[in-house]
């Protein structure tokens, strides 16, 4: 466009620069609390306060001070199908402890071991942490023959970094026997969640069965192992259709024995020479399954004992009494945790309550020993006043 003084104007847009609106954006974000820069654009779109310009987008990038102050752990999102083909392609374990209360045995750590394909479980009981090697020796010969170690094997297996797991011991055996060991990342259980999910499930079910029942605490590896029996027969694997006994068995199990955790039960007392009249039977408390019979773990009340036995009652129709915990705050440091042994525990003491007399009269060998013509005062008068 030409002017009067023979000048040519150039008519324009003022249109900023990218780097100017970036800083921009930046600016208005340190003025507003660093919020996220996503809100932030909300807040621009639908105009909700005034004095906002409008403002561009943040190029992508990391902001260093707010990475400091906001930043999380990644999420590790849910696993929808099955990571492994067949059981013992990878076993997951973990140590549950230290306890804060000893099992009967003196255990205090909890020893968990998950099959990856099937979700099968199997809970051990130790008093340190370096027996955990030795464990896990014994759950690989036992679960390989009971798999048939000549078709399948252990392939992997995946933990932490303890140091029950981590050592020279577990290597050079893994390495012997041809068994990858993977470890989760430092402070990152998700990685090793399958395992974790388990402790929880496990510890939610056997703090329900001992608060609900009122049993003492130093029951709990019972209570555990009861649970982790339970729960291998009953839940099914996420993923499938089928209960983790199914995946590793091959075949249904029935359920109709069981019974509630806590339940008054009558033993057969046939270890005693009993007389004709004499009581057949003895009053306990149902504690578990037995793993290695047919037969219901149970104490005796009367004899103070944890025993495996067969011929036992249980009655859990009925409303459960909240006295087991003084029946059984007294016992011995016997191991018991898979309640495969019967053992001792000590009696505890009683005192017989004195019976109480209301009646006046003076006791009977008061009225032999001495003749009424001696006794001063009346006798239904009660007790004579010496001043």
């Amino acid at each position: 466009m030409r002017s009067s003084d023979n000048c040519y104007c150039l008519e324009a847009r003022i249109v900023s620069n990218n780097v100017s609106k970036e800083e921009q954006v930046e600016l208005w974000h340190e003025r507003l609390s660093h919020m996220n820069f996503r809100d932030l654009q909300i807040l621009n779109k639908f105009n909700v306060v005034r004095g906002l310009p409008k403002l561009g987008k943040k190029a992508n990038g990391v902001y260093g001070p707010c990475q400091q102050g906001k930043q999380t752990k990644s999420m590790h999102k849910k696993g929808k199908y099955l990571s492994t083909k067949e059981p013992l392609e990878l076993l997951h374990m973990d140590l549950m402890g230290p306890m804060q209360t000893e099992s009967l045995g003196g255990k205090r750590y909890i020893f968990v071991c998950v099959d990856d394909f099937s979700g099968f479980t199997w809970t051990y009981f130790l008093r340190e942490k370096s027996e955990t090697f030795d464990k896990f020796k014994m759950i690989c010969n036992k679960i390989q023959n009971e798999m048939n170690s000549n078709i399948k094997s252990i392939k992997r297996i995946r933990s932490d970094h303890g140091r029950e797991f981590e050592n020279i011991s577990f290597g050079t055996y893994c390495d012997s026997v041809g068994i990858s060991h993977e470890f989760s990342a430092p402070r990152t259980p998700q990685q090793n969640r399958v395992v974790e999910r388990k402790n929880r499930v496990l510890q939610e079910m056997a703090r329900v069965m001992l608060l609900s029942n009122n049993v003492p605490r130093n029951l709990y590896a019972e209570v555990v192992n009861t649970a982790c029996y339970i729960g291998k027969i009953v839940f099914l694997r996420p993923g499938t259709r089928q209960t983790s006994y199914k995946l590793w068995r091959g075949r249904k199990r029935n359920v109709s024995y069981f019974y509630t955790f806590g339940s008054k039960c009558y033993i057969l007392n046939d270890r005693d020479q009993l007389g004709k009249f004499d009581a057949k039977s003895d009053e306990g408390i149902f504690i578990g399954y037995a793993l290695n019979s047919r037969a219901y773990g149970v104490f005796n009340l009367k004899t103070q004992t944890i025993m495996e036995l067969s011929n036992v009652v249980v009655d859990d129709t009925r409303l459960k009494s909240n006295n087991h915990e003084e029946e059984i705050s007294i016992v011995d440091d016997s191991p018991l945790e898979n309640v495969v042994e019967t053992l001792n525990v000590k009696e505890t003491q009683t005192i017989d309550r004195v019976p109480l007399l209301n009646s006046k009269e003076p006791v009977p060998w008061v009225r032999k020993l001495h003749d009424k013509e001696d006794i001063i005062g009346e006798v239904n008068e009660g007790g004579l006043d010496v001043k």
